[in-house]
């Protein structure tokens, strides 16, 4: 009896698909028949690890992989991956050069590596690299992880030109759709619902629970750092980026709006009554619970897009706290541009876009601010690094918390980090990424343009500066 290959390319396609409870069901079906399976050992460790599993599991089925199949790189840099997930990056950085050592050409390996290793001086392995970046018959998809890895191994070994030219074509060839109108017709709705006053008038509702604080901004902002810092709380349970208030969009939109018109996203917030939301926020609330597996008194959810969906969140959760958390707008910008979304974030492969979205989530909550009773504290990425101690005690201060110095080392972290920011969150609170823009200032017209010029970045900045001091 042989196994099927169509059902372990089911199981790698539903992976693929980000359908992970699916894709762990499939494999496990397949192990059960064929426990030595390679394919479906590493298949099923990653869609376990995805999909919130214990990445013990995951290690020890993917270390069985690669006992079975010690040659095959996809494998190591699959293990690689779990190992930098959870924290150990120099044990990852060793499985990614093993896999580029059987397979010189493994793009992904070298992206994997570059992301989770600081390049401090040139080596032989990037002359390698360029030079498989310069082959006409590499193909595109291969091409856009090598030219992401090369932009920031250039970055670290501070040769912009070098760096902006390969996040260029990087962000060319990994472009994804990003709905600008309709994100501008959703900050215009908020604009004009807030000046009414709408959201007040609406907020009793939901669960009265004071657990959930909700942390968001820009991606690349610092929202990782943030969430660490009150993870490493005994009291803090930490979901990560959650997709739980998304799929409650979700779901508001099948019920609330089942003949499909038009209808604005914030609009949509006021729609669902009083039990339908009490009923989603205690089934979230349930969820949260199952998955921690001990008592907590602070619930955090790290999406930073939520920053638009802080309407929902206060029929949600009215008694929820939020942090915004606030960074040099042209810092996050050049992060965002050189870094490589699985999913999603379709504006950052373009400067211009990049600028827009910085600009809309900036506004958005100005908005929010004055249409919410929600308490939100503004965090400065800038102040945080400056100042850990002083920011971090403000932050555990505002979740309700007793201070505790394991807060000061969110490097520490023991949970398995699944964000763009995985190797960042395992270092010690530095100032290394600070005013990193200004090696790009000249590339970044586009995106200035897209913010509205230095005056309102200068404005932002000058309000940043006066907060927490």
């Amino acid at each position: 009896m042989t196994v099927s290959l169509n059902e372990l390319d089911r199981a790698w396609t539903l992976l693929g698909q980000q359908r992970f409870a699916e894709s762990e069901r499939q494999a496990e079906t397949v192990l059960l028949r064929f426990p030595d399976n390679v394919s479906a050992l590493a298949c099923h460790a990653m869609a376990h690890w995805k999909n919130g599993g214990d990445i013990t599991v995951s290690l020890g089925e993917m270390r069985r992989a690669v006992s079975l199949a010690p040659n095959v790189a996809s494998i190591r840099h699959n293990l690689a991956t779990l190992l930098a997930s959870r924290g150990d990056v120099d044990a990852a950085s060793t499985e990614f050069r093993e896999a580029l050592r059987i397979k010189p050409d493994d793009t992904m390996a070298f992206y994997g590596l570059s992301q989770n290793h600081k390049f401090r001086q040139h080596e032989p392995l990037l002359d390698a690299m360029t030079a498989l970046e310069a082959d006409p018959r590499l193909e595109p998809a291969r091409r856009e992880f090598l030219d992401y890895g090369l932009a920031k191994a250039f970055d670290d070994l501070n040769v912009p030109d070098k760096a902006m030219g390969y996040a260029v074509d990087a962000n060319r060839l990994g472009a994804r759709p990003w709905d600008l109108a309709g994100e501008a017709a959703a900050l215009a709705e908020l604009g004009e619902l807030a000046r009414l006053d709408t959201f007040r008038g609406a907020r009793h509702s939901g669960h009265p629970s004071r657990a959930p604080l909700f942390i968001v901004g820009m991606p690349r902002s610092g929202t990782t750092l943030v969430e660490a810092i009150l993870a490493r709380h005994p009291e803090v349970f930490a979901l990560g980026e959650s997709s739980q208030i998304p799929e409650i969009e979700q779901a508001a939109y099948a019920q609330f709006n089942p003949t499909h018109r038009p209808i604005g996203r914030q609009e949509l917030t006021l729609g669902p009554d009083r039990d339908w939301l009490a009923a989603r926020a205690e089934a979230a609330l349930a969820r949260a619970t199952r998955e921690a597996k001990r008592s907590f008194r602070v619930l955090t959810d790290k999406l930073p897009e939520n920053a638009v969906r802080l309407g929902l969140i206060a029929r949600l959760f009215p008694n929820a706290r939020v942090v915004h958390v606030r960074r040099h707008p042209l810092d996050i910008g050049v992060s965002n541009f050189f870094q490589r979304f699985s999913h999603g974030q379709g504006f950052s492969t373009r400067l211009d876009w990049t600028g827009t979205r910085i600009r809309q989530v900036a506004d958005s909550m100005a908005m929010w601010k004055s249409a919410l009773d929600l308490p939100i504290l503004d965090l400065t990425y800038e102040q945080l690094v400056d100042h850990p101690e002083e920011q971090s005690r403000r932050l555990v201060e505002f979740a309700g918390l007793a201070w505790t110095d394991a807060c000061l080392e969110p490097q520490h972290l023991e949970r398995s980090v699944l964000t763009a920011s995985q190797w960042q969150v395992r270092q010690p609170i530095n100032r290394a990424s600070v005013a990193r823009w200004r090696r790009y200032e000249q590339w970044l017209g586009p995106m200035v343009e897209a913010m509205g010029g230095f005056a309102w970045i200068d404005q932002e900045v000058a309000a940043m500066s006066g907060e927490g001091r």
